[in-house]
């Protein structure tokens, strides 16, 4: 991972599948003899496979979207605190600090949803619908064509899905380092004007 990665993480764009037309070639040039029902098994755990990944990670990005828009009444409630209005004078260091990292924290929270709402945005299901089932029933060999059907459905999700996957991944990242700057930022805002004004008092007993 490289340090611009580390400082804000992303997906990137989606990879152009340079394999898929050669993998698609191979599946329909393939022959299972006898043994078509095993395969055709196989090809229906993967499918169910690539459908799970999907709604695994539609369901997470739908989560850190509820999540994320249940975030913002908190946070305007917390502008209205004393403490977080404070850092807007930036008359000492702990308050400009702050306010860099609580802008920041805010900052990340929108990378966060945009990167959550992409996941839902990439399109990913390929399915065998009616038209393949009615082809392959006309065809001499049905339970291999239709095992070719499945396999194929597959295979075009699989970059998709795997895009969407890296978009989740992200967010939960981006939602990391929210909370992180957010909390530090309130850790500090709350508690280095206590120490800063035990810092003052200890100096003028001294001098």
């Amino acid at each position: 991972m490289s340090l611009t990665d580390f400082i804000w993480p992303r997906a990137g764009k989606m990879a152009l599948d340079e394999t898929k037309k050669d993998d698609l070639d191979k599946i329909d040039s393939a022959s299972w003899g006898n043994d078509i029902a095993a395969f055709l098994e196989e090809a229906r755990r993967l499918r169910d496979i690539e459908t799970n990944r999907k709604a695994a990670a539609e369901t997470k990005s739908q989560i850190y979207l509820a999540a994320l828009l249940a975030l913002i009444p908190i946070l305007v409630t917390l502008t209205e605190h004393d403490a977080l209005k404070g850092i807007m004078e930036f008359s000492v260091w702990y308050q400009i600090v702050g306010f860099i990292l609580f802008a920041l924290g805010i900052t990340y929270g929108a990378g966060a949803f945009f990167s959550s709402f992409r996941a839902l945005t990439v399109q990913a299901y390929h399915r065998v619908d009616v038209d393949e089932i009615v082809s392959s029933g006309a065809t001499e060999t049905p339970m291999e064509s239709i095992t070719k059907e499945i396999l194929k459905s597959v295979r075009r999700d699989r970059n998709n899905i795997n895009q969407k996957i890296s978009y989740v991944i992200v967010t939960h990242q981006l939602i990391f380092r929210m909370a992180a700057l957010l909390l530090l930022a309130l850790l500090l805002i709350t508690f280095a004007p206590k120490f800063h004004g035990i810092f003052s008092a200890l100096k003028d007993l001294i001098c």
